[in-house]
């Protein structure tokens, strides 16, 4: 039973109106076929992206302090397909000595050489640049960017059981800062938040107005209807 007429048409005006919004930001009205949500995620993955690139380089920079560092390592793969694409992906290495036997591999050569290597291939997927890796290897740029991350588990575990825990732990920072990220962002345009300021803020301002936009027209709806919320009068002790 309404009990409040005004603010059981406010609340019905409020949420309408909120839904009305909620279906034109479900509609692909926002670019590609994408609907708000879309273009929002793309958005903040592009902003992520565009911050990102400091980090990678960054880490990237340190691939010539591991310049003459040598290392011996024997992989186990799956299986013996596996193990010839792994091989085939670290002749690539300059300098690299790479055996195979069935499912091992054997992989001595300079550590520096090794990440730059990665480095080269990192880069350019960051930079949406999946033909040069294609037809570097012939195969799938995101499969070859997969491929190096675990390439370097495996060269992980086999290092820590030689105790050799700088290279270790330089591979797996390695992981983290550069070869992720190569692989997630792949195919994400890298924008700038200084270069959308005015879009970011309408955004934040957006989302927040909605959020209480909705409770409010609850809040007019449970008044209308007679529903408030009021603290229990204390009990006085007789």
């Amino acid at each position: 039973m309404i009990r409040d007429t005004k603010a059981f048409l406010i609340g019905i005006i409020m949420l309408v109106s909120f839904m009305g919004i909620y279906a034109y930001m479900m509609s692909p009205s926002f670019g590609n076929g994408r609907n708000g949500l879309e273009f929002a995620d793309d958005m903040f993955n592009s902003i992520s992206k565009g911050s990102v690139y400091d980090v990678i380089q960054s880490e990237i920079s340190k691939d010539k302090q591991w310049n003459g560092n040598v290392i011996d390592v024997t992989l186990t793969c799956a299986d013996e397909a596996q193990a010839d694409s792994w091989s085939s992906a670290l002749q690539m290495v300059v300098g690299a000595e790479v055996n195979r036997d069935k499912e091992k591999i054997t992989f001595k050569g300079d550590f520096g050489a090794l990440l730059a290597n990665i480095s080269e291939d990192c880069t350019n997927m960051f930079n949406n640049n999946g033909d040069v890796v294609k037809q570097k290897y012939k195969a799938d740029p995101r499969e070859v960017t997969n491929q190096w991350y675990n390439i370097t588990k495996a060269m992980v575990k086999n290092l820590e059981k030689q105790e050799r825990f700088k290279e270790s732990i330089a591979i797996q920072q390695y992981q983290k800062k550069v070869i992720e990220p190569a692989y997630n962002y792949y195919g994400v345009d890298a924008k700038q938040v200084a270069d959308n300021k005015g879009i970011m803020t309408f955004m934040m301002l957006f989302y927040l107005v909605y959020t209480i936009w909705y409770g409010f027209s609850i809040y007019f709806l449970c008044q209308g209807f007679g529903i408030t919320m009021s603290k229990s009068a204390n009990k006085q002790e007789g």
